[in-house]
């Protein structure tokens, strides 16, 4: 039996077949990388780039200088604020630990000392993380490259170019060793290639139309990560910096249609938990580390799946919903998760389809990067348990349950990270609508375009 179910594995970890995309170039930045692109329905490529020097002796000076500032009044802050309040929720964890253990039986009384001992040594712990801390930041820090050029690039089918470079002291500073690269740019297309949003490091979107092959900028909206349409284009939601909340915008008027406040339901997710959110015409989805909440775009309501079906699809403190898709109909709901694969009927909750991870599977669904206009095929990305996070996609048979094709699987060819941390981290792959054209960002910074074959 055993015998059985390793076959098994194996014949579903391999890639059958001949492969869904096949690739027709790459693009490289000279001294530099890109972190961030989209890709249109034609194939065109605007990719985010910075071009890097490693840091002079005077530049690593001033930013010690500064780090050392910076972290001295981090340091007196939480001694005198941080570490007294986790003083005292300790003190009263240790004496609900010692109420609780009181009514014990003897032999579970034996743990007493210790949960005790370990909840009022958590200052102690608080206080030794930074000291370990310290040095390794400001290593770190002090040594991070110094953007010298930043800009913009269309990349098309064709080959041909068209740059546009950002101004450094506005969206880096005017020192130069304060230039560092950013992690809080982003860049995101519509589906039907219609508009296009910067979102930019002061938690402002800069939203540009489309049209005849030139961006015209319509509107600045405060908000931030995620981002995302509708497959129609017809509605866009933004993450608002209200913790936990989203809007939902009406694209042709730029009229706010909804906000969805999810601290105010049952649905309560933290703004740093949200991992994934996705709209169809009908309903909004959001999933957080264990949970899944439904919006209808209709009457304004928010329900969430029974607690029996959220556990199987993974919404569980042991477990990760980490991704979601609509069909291109908006008939169906895909969920990727820490358990497996799904599909579930948006109305009314039913399981319709289900892959659960085997015991030792040597590949997870840990993010999502979207759904083929058939259904037939899920492209998905894992590797967060790697070092730095780096990805490898997978295009996932949703019927046939099984690989159908690996990309990013080597060493030095692996994808950008996928791991987020308490920022919000799009899947460094990207499909148009049609499946067409599949772009992936290594974590070189090199972007590689495929076409489907």
């Amino acid at each position: 039996m055993m015998f059985i179910c390793l076959l098994l594995i194996i014949l579903i970890e391999q890639s059958h077949g001949n492969d869904l995309f096949s690739k027709i170039g790459d693009i490289k930045i000279k001294n530099g990388h890109a972190t961030k692109a989209f890709l249109l329905p034609k194939g065109e490529v605007i990719y985010f780039w910075e071009q890097t020097r490693p840091p002079t002796e005077e530049e690593k000076r001033l930013r010690a200088e500064w780090f050392d500032k910076q972290w001295e009044e981090f340091r007196k802050n939480a001694e005198k604020r941080g570490i007294p309040k986790i003083e005292e929720d300790a003190r009263e964890i240790a004496k609900e630990l010692d109420r609780w253990h009181s009514k014990l039986p003897l032999i579970e009384k034996t743990v007493k000392p210790f949960l005790s001992a370990v909840a009022r040594g958590m200052p102690m712990l608080m206080r030794q993380a930074m000291e370990i801390g310290h040095p390794l930041a400001r290593e770190h820090f002090i040594n991070q490259p110094v953007v010298v050029k930043s800009g913009l690039t269309i990349h098309y089918p064709n080959g041909d170019e068209k740059n546009v470079q950002l101004d450094l002291d506005k969206l880096y500073g005017q020192e130069s060793w304060a230039r560092i690269p950013t992690e809080d740019i982003n860049i995101r297309a519509s589906p039907n290639g219609g508009f296009w949003v910067l979102e930019t490091k002061d938690k402002f979107l800069l939203l540009f139309k489309i049209k005849d092959g030139n961006f015209i900028p319509i509107a600045k909206i405060q908000g931030q990560s995620p981002i995302g349409w509708s497959l129609n284009d017809r509605f866009m939601f933004v993450k608002s910096l209200d913790e936990g909340s989203f809007v939902v915008y009406e694209m042709q008027s730029l009229k706010e249609m909804a906000k969805v406040n999810l601290k105010s339901t049952s649905c309560n997710i933290k703004s740093s938990f949200i991992r994934a959110a996705a709209i169809s015409d009908e309903f909004f989805v959001v999933s957080g580390r264990d949970t899944l909440c439904l919006y209808s775009l209709s009457d304004g309501s928010i329900r969430q799946p029974n607690i029996k079906m959220l556990r199987r699809i993974g919404g569980s403190p042991n477990s990760v919903i980490y991704g979601v898709a609509f069909s291109l109909d908006g008939r169906l709901l895909y969920i990727a998760s820490a358990r497996g694969f799904f599909v579930i009927d948006p109305y009314n909750f039913s399981l319709l389809d289900e892959y659960i991870l085997p015991a030792g599977s040597s590949f997870y669904f840990q993010s999502l990067a979207g759904i083929s206009p058939d259904g037939r095929y899920a492209a998905v990305l894992y590797g967060k348990e790697r070092i730095n996070g780096w990805a490898t996609l997978f295009i996932w048979d949703i019927h046939n349950k099984r690989i159908l094709q690996r990309i990013g699987t080597d060493e030095g060819k692996m994808l950008h990270t996928i791991s987020a941390g308490f920022r919000h981290i799009y899947p460094p792959a990207i499909l148009t609508k049609d499946w067409t054209y599949l772009l992936i960002i290594l974590h070189d910074g090199t972007i590689e375009l495929y076409r489907r074959r």
